[in-house]
């Protein structure tokens, strides 16, 4: 059995293709965007998408890390949307936990 914080970001790659095609998009900044659907499983997940050009590889795993710690410990997995995060390239260095953090809490809080 995977444990619950495994599970939020784990999907099979015909599920992560699926869900990435259907994702409608709720936010939209210079850092981000943030994409929703209905949740595909018991339990609402979590896709990061971290393009080469936001940084180096150790920053990239960086904001993913960020992204599935804030989804898990917000509980945001009681949602009921699967949640997809596209950071940008040209502004995402500049992203800090904080911001982050407040940003994704608010925008759950929006839309449940």
């Amino acid at each position: 059995m995977v444990s619950l914080g495994r599970h939020i970001s784990l999907w099979k790659k015909d599920e992560r293709l699926k869900a990435l095609a259907q994702a409608r998009p709720i936010f939209r900044s210079p850092l981000f965007d943030i994409r929703i659907l209905p949740k595909q499983d018991e339990i609402a997940r979590i896709i990061v998408v971290t393009p080469k050009k936001v940084g180096s590889a150790p920053y990239r795993n960086l904001l993913k890390r960020r992204s599935r710690s804030i989804f898990y410990q917000e509980k945001m997995y009681q949602s009921a949307f699967d949640w997809v995060i596209f950071f940008r390239p040209s502004q995402a260095a500049i992203l800090d936990y904080k911001n982050l953090h407040e940003k994704l809490v608010e925008l759950f809080h929006i839309n449940n």
